[in-house]
């Protein structure tokens, strides 16, 4: 199998640090959320500018800084999904493939493409408001559907096969990590702050910001998870041997 340059697939002390750096790249990543989701949301006409809602309310700080937190963490943890690349590569090549090109997909369109996005929208949005809304709902919809839409489907079909096959991996015991490890997912952390922020409601700028982070909240309880539950050397090289890795 193609490796594209990554020697000694299975090699834990790599993917511990890799994990690790999800981790902090996936806090880095919800402070940026955060910073673009905190503000009281105003009431919308158009689905686009329910994505923008908030925006009137954020301050320019607020979105520059978010938006440039958020681009390199989630950056980072595009690198850092290596770590679970690793992990699976040498016993299911073909769950690897599909996780690889997930990766490649994420890291070209999810920080400048999603993200970044937003907090430039944010910021057109909020000054045009200030002038004209008919202008400020005409210019986000445009916006929104013919370059942010594209990119958001486009982003959801590298990714959502990168969370399939991560949970079948594991499930099937592709991995050093007990069968158990494959409810440390994405989709499983960012429940708990889905809830929190229906609970405080959209109205309240907590509230907004939390659910901003859902997504970040879903990642590092994903990277934290394995990071914690990562195995000893004893269970990777046992895992090797039952396996035939060199």
């Amino acid at each position: 199998m193609n490796t594209i340059g990554i020697d000694n697939n299975l090699d834990r002390a790599r993917i511990k640090k890799l994990l690790a750096i999800g981790l902090f790249a996936s806090v880095l990543t919800g402070i940026g959320d955060f910073l673009l989701g905190y503000a009281k949301e105003i009431p919308t006409s158009t689905l686009a500018t329910s994505f923008l809602s908030g925006a009137p309310n954020l301050t320019d700080g607020q979105m520059i800084a978010g938006g440039l937190l958020g681009f390199l963490g989630i950056f980072l943890e595009g690198l850092a999904f290596f770590a679970i690349y690793r992990l699976m590569a040498d016993v299911a090549p073909k769950y690897a493939h599909i996780y690889r090109a997930g990766i490649f997909g994420y890291i070209w369109l999810a920080p400048v493409g999603t993200h970044m996005n937003i907090g430039i929208l944010s910021l057109v949005y909020k000054y045009l408001l200030s002038l004209d809304e008919a202008t400020a709902n005409l210019v986000a919809d445009r916006l929104f559907w013919g370059f942010s839409q594209p990119i958001y489907v486009l982003l959801i079909i590298f990714w959502v096969p990168m969370i399939v096959v991560q949970f079948k991996a594991f499930d099937k015991g592709y991995t050093p990590y007990p069968r158990s490890a494959k409810w440390y997912n994405l989709i499983v952390g960012a429940i708990p702050a889905l809830v929190i922020s229906m609970l405080l409601g959209s109205g309240n700028a907590l509230g907004a910001g939390i659910g901003t982070m859902f997504l970040s909240f879903g990642n590092a309880f994903m990277f934290g998870g394995l990071l914690f539950a990562l195995p000893d050397q004893e269970t990777f090289d046992r895992f090797k041997e039952e396996h035939q890795i060199a």
